[in-house]
């Protein structure tokens, strides 16, 4: 049985980031019609009607629990914190650049997993996270860089990187206490509730700005995606993940996504696919493979 839920763990955890390579495509389409602030916010609109269809039919009841201040902290590394510190600061440096920040998440993930979640990893596991951050590399310098990197937007994506750690490592902590859906549930409202603020307020002048992106089918058919399948569907599956999972596990996947971005640019978008890419590629789903087969020691200490 134990056996059978880190499979399908592991399955949830490939299906989360491959659905979330999917993401910045329509991200992207969508920011054509609206601000970043908007566009986040939008997408948490959709995401909190499509968790009450969940509940709806699934007949899920949630409770008020004493303990809700864990959701809370959870819920502000993840969507709150990650998504304006990436939003601005690839804003402050260069798409490159930020692929290159961003793929740190694996090797911050297991760092710190080692302190707060006492999960040791392999050394063989530290060669292929190697291997998977080093495809992310090639990838990002493919291309012709634009752009200026300051030193805010550097410090800005670090953030996005310690956010991101540090929702992961907190989902798993309390995964004992919280269901999947409660702490999928508890993000979509703090997602809603801050980043629909912020919207409001960015468009005091004109608050039909919060809304009229939705005028265009294009808008729509993203925000779809992005609220329904990647904030609904993908933090359900990664929730689940690390309820099952060690955060280096998860987190590796992390790097499948930048796959799944070039990929899909490449093919729906008319992006650049170069040799380079498809080496990188290789690469890095040789690293993410290497993470999986070989297990994680285990500490034989008591947390």
């Amino acid at each position: 049985m134990k056996n059978n839920k880190v499979a399908l763990a592991t399955l949830a955890a490939l299906g989360a980031q491959i659905i979330f390579g999917f993401s910045f495509m329509f991200t992207k389409i969508a920011l054509n019609f609206s601000s970043p602030i908007t566009v986040i916010a939008n997408r948490y609109m959709i995401a909190f009607l499509g968790m009450g269809i969940v509940m709806i039919v699934t007949k899920t009841k949630l409770k008020v629990k004493s303990n809700i201040w864990k959701l809370i902290i959870m819920s502000v590394f993840q969507p709150v914190l990650y998504f304006l510190f990436e939003c601005y600061g690839i804003q402050m440096t260069t798409s490159s650049f930020s692929s290159v920040m961003i793929s740190m998440i694996p090797v911050v993930s297991m760092i710190c997993g080692i302190f707060f979640l006492k999960e040791i990893p392999s050394a063989i596991q530290y060669l292929f996270t190697i291997i998977s951050i080093a495809g992310v590399v090639i990838m990002a310098y493919t291309g012709k860089t634009e752009g200026t990197v300051t030193p805010v937007g550097i410090l800005l994506l670090l953030g996005a990187v310690f956010s991101s750690v540090g929702y992961n490592i907190t989902s798993r902590k309390i995964s004992a206490e919280f269901t999947v859906f409660e702490r999928t549930f508890a993000m979509t409202i703090i997602g809603l509730v801050c980043f629909s603020g912020l919207s409001i307020i960015e468009n005091i002048d004109n608050p039909l700005n919060v809304i009229n992106g939705f005028l265009s089918s294009s808008y729509t058919i993203s925000i779809l995606y992005l609220g329904l399948v990647s904030s609904v569907v993908a933090f359900l599956f990664l929730n689940f993940a690390n309820t099952h999972l060690p955060v280096t596990k998860t987190t590796v996947f992390s790097n499948i996504t930048t796959v799944v971005s070039v990929v899909a640019g490449a093919l729906l978008l008319n992006e650049t696919f170069v040799p380079q890419t498809i080496l990188s590629t290789v690469m890095i789903v040789t690293g993410v493979l290497g993470v999986q087969v070989f297990g994680m020691k285990k500490q034989t200490k008591n947390a």
